[in-house]
């Protein structure tokens, strides 16, 4: 008896921890000096919100990360996906400042309160195709080679 009573309150509070842990996806960019602020700020909260889990995403050297932020940013609704972009909840917003980090810390309270999905389950199954600064900026030293050698 006293087995099953220890087993069921283990498995009540996994539970229960399990389903009050609130996921925010962050896209930054190694190049973006705003990026770094908002890593204080979400370091910070982390600190302040034991049960959140931030999955960071760097968007400039990886364009499965570009393509993951334009593609999220598209399904939330958020017309331009600039880094950097925070994604929680029903949340996306992109920049930095004080209105920014409270509608963040709204929503995460929110979300710890309430429960919230994950952002990856909008994640419709094929991507956007879009090609990423990375991308972009390969093809265009392509191209200024090819011209070069045909000079």
């Amino acid at each position: 008896m006293r087995k099953a009573l220890v087993f069921a309150v283990v498995a009540v509070s996994s539970l229960t921890a399990w389903a009050a842990q609130v996921e925010l996806h962050y896209f930054w960019s190694a190049t973006c000096p705003d990026c770094q602020i908002m890593w204080e700020f979400l370091r910070e909260l982390e600190e302040q919100y034991p049960e959140l889990e931030i999955v960071d995403h760097e968007v400039t050297f990886d364009p499965e990360g570009w393509r993951l932020m334009v593609t999220l940013a598209r399904e939330f609704g958020l017309e331009k996906a600039t880094t950097p972009t925070v994604i929680v909840g029903d949340l996306a917003i992109s920049g930095i400042g004080r209105a920014v980090e409270l509608r963040i810390q709204e929503e995460v309270e929110r979300c710890l309160a309430e429960g919230c999905p994950s952002p990856m389950d909008r994640l419709p199954e094929k991507k956007v195709s879009v090609l990423s600064p990375l991308e972009i900026l390969i093809l265009l030293a392509l191209g200024v080679l090819i011209v070069l050698c045909l000079s």
